[in-house]
């Protein structure tokens, strides 16, 4: 016995879509999430701008007060000038007969005298000047802790013209350059000079440091 052929599958139904009402939902939620950032937006821009307004103004430039804190430094600066002045005015100053005190040495220059035309040795060997011998007499006591060697070539005569004379060694005694001197002990000598006719004399430079050192003024009166 035949069977009739099954009926055909209903056809697929079409998707349902979206309702009106959640097109309409969607549309508003985008317009207020819009509304929203907008919003913070302005505020961002709100902040901003009042950061901006609490740095200098161009009536106000930002290097005012390190230009015045410049200014204080430069008078502070004079001031210290002056105090430096103040302390070289105040230098001490020697004469013939004071004892100076320099490097390792106390040194005093005990007299001066000009217009020698020449001068016997401890040998009895008579030395003739040039121009005429300036003799000065010094003292020098070693105040460090350990042997010295004075330099006699390191005292010098100097004229009103600033012109430095260094001593005459055949002419000088009494000061050995080769015997070193204790600490404590003393050496005396005389000091020659051999100078022009016409020399005048204004100062001595004493020096108890080195002959690269700067001297001490003597004055000679």
């Amino acid at each position: 016995m035949a069977f009739p052929p099954p009926p055909p599958p209903p056809p697929p139904s079409a998707p349902k879509g979206m309702s009106t009402g959640a097109k309409i939902g969607l549309g508003c939620g985008g317009c207020a999430a819009a509304a929203f950032m907008g919003f913070m937006g302005l505020m961002v821009l709100g902040l901003l701008a009042g950061g901006a307004g609490d740095g200098p103004t161009a009536s106000e430039p930002a290097g005012d007060g390190a230009a015045q804190s410049a200014g204080g430094g430069g008078e502070d600066a004079g001031d210290g000038a002056d105090d430096a002045g103040g302390d070289e005015d105040a230098e001490e100053t020697y004469a013939v007969g004071d004892t100076v005190p320099h490097g390792d040495w106390d040194i005093t220059v005990t007299s001066v005298e000009e217009g020698a035309t020449e001068i016997e040795d401890e040998f009895g060997l008579v030395e003739e000047a040039g121009g005429q011998f300036v003799v000065m007499e010094i003292e020098a006591a070693n105040t460090s802790s350990e042997g010295q060697y004075f330099e006699a070539g390191n005292q010098v005569l100097m004229d009103p013209d600033g012109s430095m004379y260094e001593y005459d060694i055949p002419a000088s005694s009494g000061i050995d350059w080769l015997e070193k001197v204790n600490p404590g002990s003393e050496i005396s000598g005389a000091i020659a000079y051999d100078v022009p006719e016409d020399f005048e004399l204004d100062h001595i430079l004493v020096n108890g440091k080195s002959t690269f050192a700067d001297g001490v003024r003597v004055d000679v009166d």
